[in-house]
């Protein structure tokens, strides 16, 4: 790829991180104090923000190995290997024992049944627990995207070492034309005569599923390979070279996200659980390429503004942290219609309601009780994302590189 080394770090990556956070926290504190209604309904969107970070992942583990092997002509598996350890294992130990200990203290039916969810965590099979209907704990159901990351680490790398970066390309694309006609046999299979209206089972079967949802860290693969084909090298020197191609293809990413968690529910219609998923992401790794080769792009720059950066940096410890937080925060907090306001000044909750209007959400109780929420929340979970990643994560994360991963 011209122009770019294989460990240039990419701040607009960090940013990005930083922008796919924030859709997720605010989906996990609104689900955890509001109705079913317009503003949930339109929170719940904030799923695609994993999506987003499957893509990323996808395309930088790949883009790392794949100039691993230009390098050296293989893949060190253990070193590989060793590098996720410090990378991921520092803060999910940290998040699992924060969990226990809270549980414990507040005398938490779960920890009865922690036994049987424990195996499942150990050997990062959750998601499947999950999608089977088994046993789980929502404070910690995010970790089924560490599964379904942690299974395609088992495999991708084997594969890529193997087949080699063009070989590699065209196994990614076929797994990922097959996979999503997979997805669409399986939706219409096991939703047939009520298609608009899919079963809650097979919306959590496809969506927590790392059979039905890989793909989506596939494509992110295919993206970072196709930067090394000579043929699609000169369709990327066209966007590197273009002023707007990498704007026009952020715009349509968003737009995709936009149509394809528009759906009922979001994360698991049938625009979604059909097509959505591999559309989304299609979409996204264009823009990911776009902005990897042309770094002054408008979007890049954006992408690059400093606060987003370091949430980006911290992203990893906020996903981890941010579902236990709110659950002890909003266990102690006087959430009640009654009883909220009463924590906050009058000129407080009159600017909440005034913030609301522009972006046409409806004033009341269930919206000032979120954005009170919320705002708690995202405080304390930054700063106990920070610290963990100033005083633990950054010390392992100094044993290893490359820095991008």
């Amino acid at each position: 790829m011209p122009g770019r080394s294989r460990h240039t770090y990419v701040p607009a990556f960090d940013g990005l991180r930083g922008v796919a956070i924030l859709p997720v926290l605010m989906l996990h504190v609104g689900a955890t104090v509001l109705p079913n209604g317009p503003l949930l309904f339109e929170l719940t969107r904030g799923w695609y923000g994993v999506d987003l970070f499957f893509v990323l992942s996808g395309f930088l583990i790949t883009w790392i190995l794949a100039g691993e092997i230009e390098a050296t002509g293989t893949i060190d598996l253990k070193r590989f290997y060793a590098r996720r350890v410090l990378r991921l294992g520092p803060a999910y130990l940290s998040m699992l024992a924060a969990v226990t200990a809270g549980a414990l203290m507040l005398h938490r039916p779960e920890v009865a049944d922690a036994p049987r969810v424990i195996p499942a965590l150990i050997t990062y099979t959750y998601n499947y627990q999950i999608a089977a209907g088994g046993p789980h704990f929502d404070v910690i159901v995010v970790l089924w995207s560490l599964c379904v990351e942690e299974q395609f680490y088992l495999v991708w790398p084997a594969i890529l070492r193997k087949l080699g970066p063009r070989s590699a390309l065209r196994f990614a694309i076929g797994a990922v034309v097959a996979l999503s006609l997979y997805r669409i046999a399986l939706y219409l299979w096991l939703n047939w005569g009520h298609l608009g209206y899919p079963t809650p089972r097979s919306s959590v079967w496809i969506y927590f599923a790392t059979d039905t949802r890989i793909g989506v860290v596939l494509l992110g693969c295919a993206a970072a390979l196709s930067l090394k084909h000579p043929r699609a090298r000169l369709v990327w020197r066209k966007v590197r070279q273009s002023r707007i191609a990498p704007d026009a293809l952020a715009v349509a990413a968003c737009i995709c996200a936009i149509f394809i968690t528009g759906g009922t529910p979001s994360s698991g219609s049938w625009r979604a659980a059909t097509f959505g998923y591999t559309l989304g992401a299609l979409c996204t790794a264009a823009m990911i390429g776009a902005i990897f080769v042309n770094p002054s792009s408008i979007a890049a720059r954006a992408l690059s503004w400093r606060p987003l950066v370091g949430l980006g940096r911290i992203s990893y410890g906020v996903y981890l942290f941010h579902a236990p937080i709110a659950w002890a925060v909003l266990h102690w907090m006087p959430l009640s219609r009654a009883g909220w306001t009463r924590m906050l000044p009058t000129g407080a909750a009159y600017a909440g309601a005034s913030a609301a209007i522009p972006i046409g959400l409806p004033i009341g109780h269930n919206t000032l009780r979120f954005l009170v929420a919320a705002g708690v929340v995202s405080v304390i979970t930054l700063v106990v994302a920070a610290l963990h990643y100033r005083y633990i994560e950054r010390w392992f994360l100094s044993l290893r590189t490359p820095r991008e991963e």
